[in-house]
């Protein structure tokens, strides 16, 4: 499974996961298989620093890169709409690491495929 966290630190699974999602400046995206972490990659958020639409270009990226749940500390109304009509589901966490969250999700059994 894909996971995506919002993060404005690039410090891979030591990152923490950020209070926004639209604007944060990185996206850290896991891909796990039976609860393991297979591998990881960074990406710039592309909503990050736009004008406006932050939240539909975030979400963009996360269809491109066929991500299956997105964690941030919030979400914008808009960003949850195009997350909710992609089917991509989005977990509202903060405050800890991506390794941290990543033991939160599988914890709540949202890491089975």
């Amino acid at each position: 499974m894909r996971i995506a966290f919002a993060s404005e630190e690039n410090e891979g699974l030591m990152s923490k996961v950020s209070n926004r999602f639209g604007r944060a400046a990185y996206f850290i995206i896991v891909d796990t298989e039976d609860g393991e972490i297979k591998e990881y990659k960074i990406e710039k958020n592309p909503g990050a620093e736009a004008r406006g639409g932050a939240g539909i270009k975030a979400v963009q990226k996360l269809i491109n890169e066929g991500v299956k749940i997105a964690v941030a500390g919030s979400f914008g109304p808009n960003a949850m709409t195009a997350l909710e009509e992609t089917g991509i589901k989005h977990v509202e966490m903060s405050g800890v690491t991506v390794e941290e969250a990543l033991r939160e999700l599988e914890g709540r059994g949202l890491l089975k495929s």
